[in-house]
């Protein structure tokens, strides 16, 4: 009993000799601002006020303003290129102001300061110097001005840009979105020359044969006064009129249009030899875009669109006492539609696979044409699960009408012998 009392006032003593120290070395200071006052004037209606009156007081620092925009835009620059700018900063306040360069986003920005101390009302400038980047499409980088003006201790001063080789499209990829079978579109784009020596277009082509023979070109060259002020390094361009006529198969389209070029001044051949030559320069543009067909169909569970173009239908893994048969619609849209019949075309694999196109029925903006589908079974198991692009069966649903691209329906499916 003894030893837990001797314990129990051991303890004691040594929190009450704990707290004696403490309060010793910082219980009876008073903070630097002074005493805490839970019940002083201050509230959060008013301390703006506060805050405002006692930094606002007449001669107490330098205050920074930037003259000019914290923001400058180069335009366009070539990879790897230099480029440098100055911005102007003040000293507004009434008392000295002084200035160092912080941090930059990259290495490939360095600021410099021309004065780093400011009395009342004198200026200097900032340069900041950069490096176009390798790899990138847009330039944006920043540094940081730090100042003892304790409103605006650090302001960031941006740059930014687009980069460009030797030549730049606009846009960075031509598309034409989304167009009907049956109907002519329109890619327009635009090309500038950043070398230092002028081109002559040759004949111009696109990635795809079919795209090639429905496609007409039409290449002009764009006056400098329309270019110049945005794209002042620039020595020329030209702008691209490709007008495409129906016929292509439903589905996404991505190629690239090919525009090649000699250049002028060339002592070596003439434009004759250049153009025969396998080491002709060409321009490959991306070019992208969707022809949606007049022919379509209403998706389900099983029934989804292809990015490609047509539909998927997924029978999966079918078992002895399974259904080897579904039933969906085709549907026929557009102004042709009155006068287009559909039918199918060819199936595969044949004796496999089958479809049939049952009577057409007009519901207001749209023609259905119900569709079955069945599988036959053999005497030995029959997959076709998609694992590449021949491991499918396939149905064709074709039109009599020229202006009505065929549409595509790939199945998958795994039967077993009945």
């Amino acid at each position: 009993m003894r030893f837990l009392i001797c314990v129990a006032l051991a303890a004691f003593l040594g929190a009450a000799g704990a707290w004696a120290l403490n309060h010793n070395r910082f219980g009876y200071r008073e903070a630097k601002f002074g005493p805490f006052d839970l019940a002083g004037e201050v509230n959060i209606d008013n301390v703006t006020e506060h805050v405002t009156f006692k930094s606002e007081g007449p001669g107490l620092y330098g205050s920074v303003q930037l003259i000019g925009e914290s923001r400058f835009d180069f335009g366009v620059m070539a990879p790897g290129a230099e480029g440098e700018h100055l911005f102007k900063v003040k000293n507004v306040g009434q008392k000295e102001l002084n200035l160092r360069i912080g941090a930059s986003t990259c290495k490939c920005t360095v600021g410099d300061l021309d004065k780093s101390s400011l009395q009342p009302g004198e200026e200097t400038d900032v340069k900041l110097s950069w490096t176009v980047k390798q790899g990138v499409r847009e330039f944006s980088q920043s540094a940081q001005l730090i100042t003892t003006d304790p409103k605006s201790p650090a302001v960031t001063l941006e740059i930014i840009g687009k980069v460009v080789g030797d030549f730049e499209y606009v846009p960075d990829v031509w598309t034409f979105n989304e167009v009907a079978t049956g109907e002519y579109f329109e890619i327009i784009g635009e090309v500038y020359n950043y070398t230092d020596k002028r081109i002559e277009p040759g004949e111009l082509s696109f990635s795809n044969d079919k795209l090639t023979e429905l496609a007409e070109f039409d290449i002009q060259r764009i006056p400098e006064s329309e270019f110049k002020e945005v794209r002042e390094t620039a020595i020329e361009g030209f702008r691209v009129t490709t007008k495409v006529a129906p016929g292509l198969r439903q589905g996404a389209i991505s190629q690239n249009l090919l525009l090649p070029f000699t250049w002028i001044g060339e002592e070596e051949g003439s434009s004759d030899d250049a153009a025969e030559s396998s080491d002709q320069p060409t321009l490959a543009i991306p070019t992208r875009g969707r022809v949606v067909g007049s022919i379509s169909m209403i998706e389900s569970s099983k029934l989804k669109g292809s990015p490609g173009g047509g539909y998927q239908y997924d029978f999966g893994k079918i078992s002895r006492d399974d259904s080897l048969t579904a039933k969906t619609f085709v549907v026929l849209k557009g102004k042709e539609r009155d006068n287009t019949t559909l039918r199918v075309g060819k199936t595969a694999p044949e004796g496999v696979v089958q479809a049939t196109l049952g009577e057409p029925k007009s519901r207001g903006s749209m023609v259905l044409y119900p569709l079955t589908l069945e599988l036959i079974p053999g005497k030995d198991p029959i997959e076709r699960l998609g694992k590449n692009k021949d491991d499918y069966g396939k149905v064709w649903i074709e039109s009599d009408n020229p202006l009505v691209s065929k549409m595509g329906i790939v199945l998958t499916f795994a039967i077993q012998p009945r």
